[in-house]
């Protein structure tokens, strides 16, 4: 598949970085279902064009594969020139691009792409390997032991001693010595 969204036209057949794969999802998602609403490009008006970049950033910060879109817009530039892709725009995909590239080399896809196999074989593995006696014992600590946050210093739940009243006393009568005077 070429990537491009159903509804937009298909002029030229390219193929795209078979590193990151198109995302699905079984349920359908709104650039799907509303393919125009990510064509800004097309949208007459700065104001018009604002707000349906609003829309379309709203609809796809409830989506569910927006991080595996982004990353296959990112890969994939010549095949997402135009249009509202993961919340981004052209031009904010052109700004990551371009820091990927300074931070991790030309290469930059290769290295996403082999940091994302990496943690996706790490979620796999730890859903498969239970975890040894040893972690279970540790965590069952960690959660009984450790508090999540120290207990509040309340002064006046503890009980009143008799040194601590007469302490009280020496305070009070000092200050209404010094009142009277």
């Amino acid at each position: 598949m070429s990537g491009l969204r159903t509804g937009t036209p298909n002029t030229a057949v390219v193929i795209a970085d078979d590193r990151f794969p198109f995302p699905r999802t079984e349920a359908p998602t709104c650039c799907q279902a509303d393919p125009g609403l990510f064509a800004i490009e097309e949208v007459t008006g700065r104001t018009a064009r604002k707000k349906t970049l609003a829309k379309a950033t709203l609809a796809c910060s409830g989506c569910p594969v927006v991080t595996d879109c982004l990353k296959w817009a990112l890969a994939n530039e010549h095949l997402t020139p135009t249009g509202v892709w993961a919340a981004t725009t052209a031009r904010q995909r052109t700004v990551l691009r371009q820091g990927l590239e300074r931070r991790l080399g030309p290469d930059w896809i290769g290295v996403v792409a082999e940091q994302d196999r990496r943690w996706q074989e790490k979620r796999r593995t730890g859903r498969l390997t239970p975890p040894t006696v040893r972690e279970t014992v540790l965590a069952r600590l960690e959660r009984e032991l450790i508090p999540t946050r120290p207990a509040p210093y309340e002064p006046w739940r503890e009980p009143m001693t008799p040194a601590r009243q007469e302490h009280n006393v020496a305070v009070l009568k000092a200050a209404l010595t010094r009142a009277v005077a």
